[in-house]
């Protein structure tokens, strides 16, 4: 495919957990935009890969790696690969999650431990890791991926709702402590998102009647919210830091779970 030029162009973009969902829309997006992206993933290669040859097929440069983003040394060698291989680090996106749903009183502290490991201490290790590195570059882009739970309370969410409320504040700590390196820091909250094609979106009639209680009544695609991360990235959002933007179907506007 031909290339063009974007928002993005020239730049070297990283994304944690970017094998699919919501992590390969944005990959795909920042292609589009002119960047060249670093998918990388935890364990599912297969799906890694498959996204960075879509990013090649916009004509961007793409490259498939592991890391386990609660392992620092998992974490500097991600960076330093992608920095190699693409030759610097503009944008980080930190995607990679992890959750299961449980009452609190019911989950195991070890399966506390495991979600705010991948979902608050990931996005702190990969933050700190991509940092170091645009600062010395003269700064750079990092938006974090926090969801609609972590701005209110939904029973049943177990670990997952509190680790993402953390990377909210986390979020607006690492702006203004980088802000004069130049690295910007964002935030983007989805609400319930569904890809066109997931069935989900019509088997199952509790979530069809919730979606009805959205103010736009339906959930959301991960494009959106791909384009949502696209503008907080570009130069388009060059004066602002330390936002978390809810890209939800103004979800938070009523809340639209039952109890």
């Amino acid at each position: 495919m031909a290339t063009t030029e974007g928002r993005l162009s020239g730049r070297v973009a990283i994304v944690t957990g970017g094998g699919k969902g919501i992590g390969r829309a944005i990959a795909v997006d920042f292609a589009r935009e002119g960047a060249a992206v670093a998918v990388l993933a935890r364990s599912d290669m297969d799906s890694a890969e498959a996204v960075a040859a879509e990013v090649r097929r916009h004509g961007r440069r793409a490259l498939a790696a592991t890391i386990d983003v609660t392992d620092p040394a998992s974490v500097e060698t991600a960076m330093d690969l992608v920095a190699a291989a693409l030759g610097r680090i503009d944008i980080l996106v930190n995607n990679a999650g992890h959750g299961r749903a449980a009452l609190l009183a019911e989950l195991p502290a070890a399966e506390w431990d495991a979600t705010f490991a991948v979902n608050t201490k990931g996005c702190f290790l990969a933050g700190t890791a991509a940092a170091r590195r645009m600062a010395a570059a003269g700064g750079g882009t990092i938006v974090n991926i926090a969801g609609a739970s972590a701005h209110r309370a939904w029973a049943g969410r177990g670990a997952f709702a509190p680790s993402k409320a953390a990377v909210i504040n986390l979020t607006r700590q690492m702006a203004l402590e980088w802000a004069p390196s130049g690295i910007r820091v964002n935030g983007v909250s989805p609400g319930p998102i569904f890809a066109a094609d997931d069935p989900w979106r019509d088997r199952r009639p509790e979530l069809v009647a919730r979606f009805g209680r959205l103010p736009l009544a339906r959930p959301g695609l991960p494009e959106e919210v791909a384009k949502a991360v696209t503008f907080l990235a570009s130069d388009d959002a060059a004066y602002i830091t330390g936002h978390m933007l809810p890209v939800d179907g103004g979800s938070l506007l009523t809340w639209y779970v039952d109890r």
